[in-house]
């Protein structure tokens, strides 16, 4: 096995991964990020809306590839591959990546984000259950497709606008009877008449052979019928995506890494930014800002004399 040494190990390619890269390296610390697609799961996203600077938006592909782009300039080492394991040895940290090669770094900082939630229901790993309109949508273009996105929050309101643009017909279903998306994307969604609104319905599970064909579907008052779709989107939320860390850092409930005003884990020398940690706004922008924050504390911490 090959060993690289570096002063801080970044997983993840995402808003904080990418810029807590961009950061050390400005700072002087020699860094190298883990994961395969550049800018992270922002490629899910169609139009980043609310970044300062940016009027009328910019795609999230175009932003991540952005992002990429400029830590590289920067001299951050990207391996293009997936961090399997970080452990420590009682010295530094010692990582190892998807091609089996391994890293050692005094400091890592943890930003591998969220993973969507899948419904726990009968099939719910049949072929056509989706997580990126951006991406999927396209493949019923012309197709005068059914389709659900299944959720009530911003990430919702998104994929059913997508999809509204390729598909026939839209069903956005939510088993709240109010949504949790903000009123910007709930007036959108009230303008597209191939969108309907199903509130108070639950998915109980999905029905067909290899691929879904219908939702089941069941109303407050308990009715329970078959929605026919050709494809399902899910928005119904996120989970934190540690499966690479081999060490025990406290976390919340949900299992996501609590930090300190210093965004250190309760492992020194460990520390964490992005969606991968307990914060009450899960952003591209708060992400960035956790990035910039997290390099500059890894640098604070290595210049210590125990650092």
């Amino acid at each position: 096995m090959t060993e690289n040494l570096y002063d801080v190990m970044i997983v993840g390619t995402g808003p904080a991964g990418s810029t807590a890269a961009i950061y050390g390296q400005r700072l002087g610390l020699k860094v190298v990020v883990f994961g395969d697609t550049p800018g992270g799961i922002t490629y899910m996203i169609e139009n980043i809306t609310n970044l300062p600077g940016f009027l009328g938006g910019i795609s999230g592909t175009e932003f991540g590839v952005k992002l990429f782009q400029q830590a590289q300039m920067e001299g951050a080492v990207f391996t293009m591959s997936r961090l399997e394991q970080l452990d420590h040895n009682g010295k530094a940290f010692m990582g190892m990546d998807a091609n089996g090669l391994s890293y050692t770094a005094p400091c890592a900082i943890i930003a591998s984000g969220r993973v969507p939630k899948r419904l726990p229901v009968a099939h719910a790993d049949m072929k056509g259950i989706n997580f990126c309109s951006v991406c999927d949508g396209p493949l019923f273009r012309d197709k005068n497709a059914t389709l659900a996105v299944v959720g009530s929050d911003n990430a919702a309101g998104q994929h059913a606008m997508t999809l509204s643009r390729v598909a026939n017909k839209v069903f956005l279903i939510c088993r709240r009877q109010t949504l949790k998306m903000d009123a910007a994307h709930q007036q959108l969604i009230a303008q597209q008449n191939n969108i309907e609104m199903l509130n108070g319905t639950e998915v109980t599970g999905f029905a067909g052979l290899d691929f879904v064909e219908a939702l089941i579907v069941k109303t407050r008052e308990g009715k329970t019928s078959e929605i026919p779709v050709d494809g399902v989107f899910l928005a119904i939320g996120w989970k934190p995506n540690l499966r690479m860390l081999q060490l025990r850092a406290d976390t919340t409930a949900d299992g996501y890494l609590k930090t300190d005003t210093r965004l250190m884990t309760s492992i020194p020398g460990l520390f964490a930014a992005g969606d991968i940690r307990e914060k009450n706004m899960y952003q591209v922008l708060t992400a960035c800002a956790d990035g910039a924050r997290a390099a500059k504390y890894v640098s604070e911490f290595m210049e210590k004399p125990n650092g």
